[in-house]
């Protein structure tokens, strides 16, 4: 048996599969089993819901992933912690290539989950609907900045730069993705081109 066997066998890569084990053994109280297991990815499933637990394989990103098995809800750390526990978003980004760091790692998630996120776990409907309401809305924010955000760059360039007349066009062209400011300065360039 070769280092590298031995490093990334059964117990996965620096040991995750045997601390996403230990750190999630609460999901067993709760009908959780593991239904898959990989050198660098756990996935625990209930009656209802699954849990992904995982360490990167390229960028050594600790994260879990949350939903419901009926439906294409697919729920990131980052996700949940914003819909269920803000306060502990700090807990949702942990990059390492350290043994110990990924057991603390791996332990830090699993018990803010534990803590805020128990109705998600036993797939109450409330909570889900909940976490939606939250999540939809970044999601949107985060698609609307892809499709927009090279356009509204040019915009307020063109704003800082006194072009008005080319930032009134760039601005409407991305009035889907306009926030508070950009919309006032749309209306200032719209009522300063109706006057005489």
């Amino acid at each position: 048996m070769t280092l590298r066997s031995i490093a990334d066998g059964e117990n996965g890569r620096l040991g995750f599969v045997a601390a996403a084990l230990k750190a999630f053994a609460f999901l067993e109280d709760l009908g959780f089993s593991v239904v898959r297991r990989e050198p660098t990815l756990l996935r625990f499933e209930s009656e209802s819901v699954f849990i992904n637990v995982y360490h990167g394989r390229s960028s050594y990103q600790v994260g879990l992933e949350l939903g419901r098995l009926q439906g294409d809800e697919l729920y990131s750390l980052h996700e949940v912690l914003s819909g269920m526990a803000p306060n502990d978003l700090d807990r949702a980004r942990c990059q390492t290539v350290d043994p110990a760091t990924l057991v603390r790692c791996l332990t830090s998630i699993a018990e803010t989950v534990k803590r805020n996120c128990q109705l998600l776990l036993v797939g109450n409907d409330k909570a889900f609907r909940r976490l939606n309401s939250v999540v939809s809305p970044m999601r949107e924010a985060t698609t609307l900045q892809a499709k927009f955000g090279a356009i509204l760059d040019r915009a307020d360039q063109a704003w800082e730069q006194k072009n008005l007349s080319e930032a009134a066009s760039l601005y409407e062209r991305a009035a889907p993705a306009l926030d508070e400011t950009r919309r006032r300065r749309l209306e200032y360039l719209h009522s300063r081109a109706k006057r005489p």
